[in-house]
């Protein structure tokens, strides 16, 4: 089928920064430590400094660069961003080896910030952002943040983002070298920011526009191997997905696009009698496709889902019971408030039968930002790694949480009050070592110092804490998602 390339740049999805003016004030207010996370970085980024060694040793051979990308500039001068997501961009690199860790962050050249950082204003329509009438809007990039995760594809780093196309970033000096184009007939078209990598590299990933549905199929030498669509019957709102070895499969919560206004998230209502719908489709041939009907959830983030010889596909996901983080998702804690959660997420294992209704089981793990073993996406597994935990008064999460499927067991590690815990990867010890024989390598900010740090857990032996922790002489603010670059 040919695709109108023109209908995807005019009405795919948009993000951007926001537009809402606080108070003047006669003095700063005391902010709480946390806010360390939510505040702007600076605007020349981060130099490559080291970090210092302030616990355990570092394991023998772990030789490579954690990235890492997320909103960084929330504010210019008494204007704050109305929306978490709308944030700019920063890739933030540390690179292990020898023993040592050494940070650098830079911010995204996107065509929002530039125009913006010369305003001096929030401009750009987005997320969960109105913006300003005089922004000039072609198409989805020009309000393309770059700030949601990054992968790398043929050698080269790519900062991802929900609706628009990645940015190319040098590896090393972080500096932004330009849009990707995955092929010429292809330019400007939105890759989403949790594309799917199989285990011999193979890249997977969706082009979401309404109803219609792109499929990238991405060779490991990073070129273009096929690109197809699907329709998925409405506009639900995607922002994750997963695969098994022989199968894509698109999870359609029923959030779902009634109207295209900015900001983005206003357009969409929950629709729970409509339930979640899994679209089932065949990586062989995406004609063939298979519906499954679940109970109604809402969510971000899929662990990873497998395939077992009579059909039944096993998928995994943090599902909360409605959506969170709709308009003003965020904007407290820009400014240094925080009134607590009312709706939060469960690690849920969930089975689609090849005939009949799907099937959840909630865990007790509480949380989000769920990872596993990459050699794993698409294959039977053990283990989902989480972050969990949770401190009064305080966003984000304190504990790192990893699931064993086969046990029914659960390991968990908090690092107490004075910690909001990122992401953490898995990194194999070897190219043959068993799931379990994996370190855990994962951010987060130390609220009482006001630095981050990087940790490094036995995934084996998570409760007995890291077993390496480098800390920076500062911090940098949250992020969402990253991944790791092995030497």
């Amino acid at each position: 089928m040919n695709l109108s390339r023109r209908m995807f740049l005019h009405t795919g999805l948009m993000t951007g920064a926001a537009l809402a003016v606080s108070p003047k004030v006669f003095a700063e207010p005391v902010l709480p430590g946390w806010h360390v996370g939510y505040a702007n970085a600076p605007a020349e980024g981060f130099a490559p400094g080291p970090m210092k060694l302030v616990r355990g040793k570092a394991p023998a051979g772990l030789t490579g660069t954690l990235y890492r990308n997320g909103p960084a500039h929330f504010k210019h001068g008494d204007s704050y961003a109305t929306h978490w997501f709308d944030g700019d961009g920063m890739v933030q690199r540390i690179a292990i080896g020898e023993g040592k860790a050494v940070h650098s962050g830079k911010f995204i050249d996107t065509q929002k910030r530039r125009l913006e950082m010369k305003a001096n204003k929030f401009l750009a329509p987005g997320f969960g952002t109105k913006g300003d009438p005089s922004y000039p809007v072609g198409s989805s990039d020009d309000v393309n943040p770059g700030n949601i995760s990054v992968m790398m594809s043929g050698g080269e780093l790519l900062a991802l983002w929900e609706a628009g196309s990645p940015y190319r970033i040098d590896p090393v000096t972080l500096e932004t070298k330009g849009l990707k184009i995955w092929r010429n007939d292809l330019k400007g078209m939105p890759f989403l920011a949790h594309p799917m990598r199989e285990p011999d590299g193979r890249v997977w990933s969706l082009a979401m526009n309404g109803s219609r549905v792109g499929i990238f199929n991405i060779n490991p030498d990073g070129s273009t191997k096929d690109f197809g669509l699907v329709d998925i019957g409405a506009a639900h709102y995607i922002h994750d997905w997963t695969m098994t070895e022989r199968k894509l499969v698109i999870l359609c919560q029923p959030w779902i696009q009634t109207k295209n206004i900015p900001p983005f998230i206003d357009g969409f209502v929950w629709k729970p009698d409509e339930g979640m719908k899994f679209l089932i489709i065949d990586k062989d041939d995406l004609k063939k496709t298979r519906w499954a009907q679940g109970p109604a959830r809402s969510f971000y983030h899929t662990g990873a889902a497998w395939e077992e010889s009579d059909g039944t596909i096993r998928l995994d996901a943090a599902f909360y019971p409605e959506p969170i983080l709709g308009t003003g998702g965020g904007a407290d804690e820009i400014r240094g408030k925080y009134a607590g959660d009312t709706v939060t997420s469960k690690l849920t294992m969930t089975v689609i039968p090849t005939s009949g209704d799907v099937k959840m089981t909630e865990t007790n793990i509480a949380g989000d930002f769920p990872q596993v073993d990459p050699r794993r996406h698409g294959l039977s597994r053990k283990l989902t790694a989480m972050v969990t935990g949770s401190v009064e008064g305080q966003p984000g999460g304190s504990a790192l949480a990893v699931q064993n499927w086969s046990s029914g067991k659960a390991q968990i590690f908090d690092f107490g009050a004075d910690y909001m815990v990122e992401e953490n990867l898995f990194v194999p010890k070897g190219s043959g070592a068993a799931e379990t024989d994996s370190w855990l390598i994962g951010t987060a900010i130390n609220t009482k110092l006001g630095r981050s740090e990087v940790h490094v857990f036995d995934a084996a032996h998570v409760t007995d804490g890291p077993v390496a922790v480098w800390q920076a002489d500062y911090a940098w603010p949250l992020g969402f998602h990253g991944t790791w670059a092995g030497a």
